[in-house]
């Protein structure tokens, strides 16, 4: 079973390309990680504005452990300076068929 998460957010007018560049920096830190199976940067393809980043762990704990190093949280702490109030961070069980 996989475990994923995934983080939406609209940037703040006038920061689209440094929210970009921080979820971008996010995604290849990530790959980084023991555990980390995939991680994609995302644009939604609605012209809603939002963006963000989906990662697949082997588990929960891996992915833990990637939000939680001084580095990620530096990332993500700069984000929030950026973006719209109401960004949606969730997670998910993922299971084969």
């Amino acid at each position: 079973m996989a475990y994923i998460r995934v983080s939406l957010m609209r940037p703040m007018t006038g920061h689209e390309a440094e929210v970009e560049s921080l979820n971008r920096e996010l995604v290849a830190y990530y790959r980084r990680f023991p555990g980390c199976l995939a991680a994609y940067f995302v644009q939604a393809a609605d012209g809603s504005g939002e963006l963000g980043r989906v990662s697949i762990w082997e588990r929960e704990e891996d992915a833990d452990r990637a939000a939680n190093d001084d580095h990620s949280l530096a990332l993500r702490s700069r984000l929030h300076l950026l973006i719209q109030p109401g960004h949606q961070d969730r997670s998910f069980q993922a299971q084969a068929p």
